[in-house]
């Protein structure tokens, strides 16, 4: 077997690519009926092999101890959602051990425990980068049936809509967190050499090819705020706002009455239809949903406000009453990342996060981690229209908080031997 095969960073994207069926791949996903186990049990496994660990960690208030916390609050989630609901633990166990649940945070330890560097895993998330934009481009080469990006939900009316609305066909190719992470990197690596500034052309092409706009409007204002922020001369800024100012306005119209086909027309024109939309209502049906969840969904027990539900599984009492909020009001807690957390984990989740967002603020990193904070800025600015926070970004999250905590290890250690 080739030796690069045996590099660290190779076995990072091997396991990211066994865990997302390759990338969602037609074959894997339709000739191995029970692959989807596969990561459930993984992230089992780990979270029996780590358990030590994340109770060794879950005192003090730094990195490793918010996510050792978090971790718990998962975990102690599955039996209380079994004492509320009588939701058996390998239901919670299936929706929070997938890909896109919560455990895959526990790659942080994972990392922690093998030393790994900032080093490899940037070169790990530009390997995966790579493979997902080769395996979005054939997906999109061989539909109808994607080789890549392959769902038995996605419809060629799906498709067709997605195109007609967006610009882009939405394909489900896992590994699109990866490209903002890319953009981040970009930005933080290169302030000083801005013709690599160049390279954000081709990966924002990516971004688009996305096919959702809360992702990248998202990141374009943390990467236009953090170009800013770089600017030594202020007038410059008072400048560039002043032009903004007056340009926007008529940009924006011309936009809004384009027949283009362009990603970005079709996201700002969606977006003006939506907003329209919420005016000739009473209020966006998001802040309805929240208003909901927050005073009547607990009915007043102050034990399910405090602790939450428990995150619903498959089937059960539970998972019935989320799904008919969803049919008869159109009311889904994983549309916003704070009703999510208030819903499943209440007030001591929102607590926990809060305190998570105060730790990567007030934690300052040099140039090598900085674009790991950055985008766990942008998991907590795409929070109400989004919940990577907790689910789909989890396991993105873990790696760019291991890489925060090492880049603030590394800068401590400098400051000691000054």
């Amino acid at each position: 077997m080739a030796k690069w095969l045996y590099r660290p960073e190779w076995k990072i994207v091997l396991i990211y690519c066994i865990l997302n069926a390759f990338f969602n791949n037609y074959y894997v996903q339709t000739k191995i009926p029970f692959y989807g186990g596969v990561a459930i049990l993984f992230f089992s496994l780990l979270l029996i092999l780590y358990s030590k660990r994340i109770l060794k960690h879950i005192n003090g208030s730094n990195t490793s101890s918010i996510v050792s916390k978090l971790l718990m609050m998962f975990i102690l989630s599955i039996i209380w959602a079994f004492i509320l609901w009588g939701q058996p633990p390998w239901s919670s166990m299936i929706v929070m051990g997938s890909i896109g649940g919560a455990f895959p945070l526990l790659i942080y330890f994972v990392l922690q425990k093998y030393k790994i560097s900032t080093q490899t895993l940037v070169k790990a998330i530009i390997i995966i980068y790579i493979l997902y934009v080769i395996c979005y481009i054939i997906g999109l080469y061989t539909l109808p049936t994607p080789l890549f990006g392959y769902s038995k939900e996605s419809t060629i009316e799906d498709l067709a809509n997605s195109l007609a609305q967006r610009g882009v066909i939405r394909l489900g190719v896992p590994g699109g967190d990866f490209v903002i992470l890319i953009i981040f990197l970009i930005l933080t690596r290169y302030k000083n050499k801005k013709l690599f500034y160049l390279l954000l052309i081709p990966v924002a092409i990516t971004l688009l090819m996305r096919g959702t706009r809360t992702p990248f409007f998202a990141t374009v204002i943390i990467a236009f705020i953090y170009y800013l922020w770089q600017i030594k001369h202020k007038w410059i800024i008072v400048f560039i706002g002043i032009m903004m100012f007056i340009c926007s306005g008529p940009i924006y119209q011309m936009m809004l009455n384009s027949d283009s086909d362009n990603a970005i027309i079709k996201y700002v024109q969606m977006t003006s239809h939506q907003v329209k939309r919420s005016n000739e209502k009473e209020e966006d049906i998001r802040i309805e949903m929240a208003r909901y969840m927050f005073t009547e969904f607990n009915e007043g027990n102050i034990l399910r406000t405090l602790f939450g539900n428990g995150v619903p599984g498959y089937n059960g009492h539970y998972a019935k009453i989320i799904e008919k909020l969803g049919d008869k009001r159109d009311y889904y807690p994983v549309d916003t990342a704070f009703t999510t957390i208030y819903v499943y984990f209440g007030i001591i989740g929102l607590i926990l996060y809060a305190q998570l967002l105060w730790i990567v603020i007030r934690t300052k990193v040099t140039p090598e981690g900085s674009f790991a904070k950055l985008y766990i800025f942008y998991l907590y600015l795409i929070s109400p229209a989004n919940s990577a926070l907790i689910f789909s970004g989890s396991l993105t999250l873990g790696i760019a908080l291991y890489i925060i905590q090492q880049n603030q290890i590394k800068t401590n250690i400098i400051l000691k031997n000054k």
